[in-house]
């Protein structure tokens, strides 16, 4: 081992470079596109660079300001690693203050957060600072677009003596976003970093220099890429992703229930795409994520109400008998579905995490527990190198996170397109596809071990479980 690490110090550097990726279009199956970059590294380095005697240096450089980049940053600052965080030390415009009406919005948009993940969270500190509350999801009913077709319930079988299990917890984006700012501004180990405001410009990999847009240079042994699915730190470092539209959107809002939601997560296939109602704080209240084709999710999110609710209920024949009717009770929004994957979730001194390596359906509500699954194991993988004295950029370690997370990320994304597009397709495949939902929910339920199999991917992904999932503190991490 120290033989290995002597030869990663014993790197030749080079100057520092500022890469320019062209995209190339290598092929394309209907709407699959396999992206790849060319990196073109320039002979020039940056004008009028002073000259410096010794850069600031750090473990890690977190990239990125998001959710992804703000909860990368509290776990590895709170393992006892030095990071320099855009998100806190770089040039980050303030956020616009919401709108008058934003209690109307909160629960517009919302994630359906797995019990590790609320772990996760508890153990950095974020869900204790949620203000809005939380909906636990006790069962989650599946189904195809008529009556017979809700065969598929996740929950265990009702004993009088023993608790609910909780599913999945449904939280406001909008809260949780506030309650991780919130979290960020009070962890003191993140102020000690290197006090760099400019914008990252440019990194070098082979000597772990990253440049500022005011020449300002910091030396890292890891660079972490959370900047999002359409990150330029990835393209610079030549890393294609396997991309497909849906021509499809994502129309979100929070409606009302003519009947208690009982705890119950419910989701319906139809022609156009899943419909799902998701149980909220208040027992007459539910979010509404409804995937539709993109000019109809346009003009639904913009007729007027009572056409909304006509065309809502109409959808959702097989869901309305529970609640009665349903109701627009908020403002509507709309996104634009697609499915990414990054090829490789590692470089040289580079780490992918949350949507900058991987971009999914929506249906299975799997987003955010995928990029909390790569922070825990990121933050595992860093702490063993620490204690085996390698590097964070340590090759090895790092492809040992990018196996067991690219394997994770695949199952979902390939899980949750297969269920999307089966269920879309031609009326033969539909009905092939409901046929299979009614096998799958007979087989659960008569084989607890497949149903908690399930339960237990959805919770806890593939691989080993990470500390940051188990709840461990982060004090039992740091040196």
């Amino acid at each position: 081992m120290q033989g290995r690490r002597k030869r990663h110090e014993q790197t030749p550097s080079c100057d520092a470079a500022a890469h320019v990726a062209g995209w190339t279009l290598r092929a394309e199956w209907g709407s699959l596109t396999r992206m790849t970059t060319k990196a073109k590294p320039t002979d020039q380095a940056i004008a009028g660079a002073p000259a410096r005697a010794e850069s600031a240096r750090c473990d890690v450089a977190v990239l990125g300001r998001g959710n992804s980049a703000a909860l990368t940053a509290l776990a590895l600052a709170q393992s006892g690693f030095s990071v320099w965080a855009e998100l806190v030390h770089g040039d980050v415009q303030p956020a616009a203050q919401p709108p008058s009406d934003a209690r109307d919005t909160r629960w517009q948009r919302v994630l359906a957060l797995s019990p590790g993940a609320r772990r996760a969270l508890e153990t950095l500190g974020v869900w204790q600072r949620l203000k809005a509350g939380h909906a636990p999801v006790a069962d989650i009913a599946v189904g195809g677009p008529n009556h017979g077709d809700l065969p598929l319930r996740f929950a265990d079988a009702k004993t009088p003596d023993r608790p609910v299990d909780v599913l999945s917890h449904i939280v406001s984006l909008a809260d949780l976003t506030e309650a991780i700012g919130d979290t960020l501004r009070a962890c003191t180990a993140l102020g000690g970093a290197a006090q760099i405001s400019a914008a990252a410009h440019d990194f070098n990999p082979q000597t772990g220099t990253l440049t500022f847009a005011d020449t300002t240079q910091l030396r890292v042994n890891l660079l972490v890429d959370a900047s999002g699915a359409q990150s330029q730190w990835r393209t610079r470092a030549g890393i294609a992703c396997l991309h497909y539209d849906y021509r499809s959107h994502a129309l979100s809002a929070e409606v009302a229930l003519g009947a208690p939601h009982g705890q119950v997560a419910r989701q319906v296939f139809l022609a156009d795409g899943p419909l799902a109602i998701l149980p909220l704080p208040a027992p007459t209240r539910a979010a509404l994520v409804w995937s539709l084709p993109a000019r109809k999710a346009a003009a639904l999110a913009q007729c007027d109400e009572d056409v909304f609710n006509h065309e809502l209920n109409v959808a959702a024949r097989t869901l309305v008998g529970p609640f009665e009717h349903l109701a627009l009770a908020g403002p509507r929004a709309y996104q634009p579905l697609k499915a990414q994957i990054a090829e490789a979730f590692t470089g040289t001194r580079l780490a992918l995490v949350g949507e900058a390596a991987h971009v999914i359906h929506p249906l299975a509500g799997q987003g955010m527990n995928l990029t909390l699954r790569d922070i825990g194991a990121l933050v595992d993988t860093l702490c063993e190198a620490r204690r085996l004295g390698l590097a964070c950029s340590d090759a090895t370690m790092l492809e040992n996170y990018a196996r067991l997370r690219r394997a994770d990320a695949l199952a979902g994304a390939f899980g949750t397109h297969g269920l999307a597009e089966i269920f879309s397709g031609p009326r033969p495949m539909r009905a092939v596809a409901a046929t299979g939902l009614r096998g799958v929910g007979f087989i659960a339920d008569n084989w607890p071990e497949l149903k908690n199999a399930f339960r237990r991917q959805a919770d806890q992904g593939l691989g080993p479980l990470s500390d940051l999932f188990a709840g461990a503190p982060s004090s039992e991490k740091t040196r």
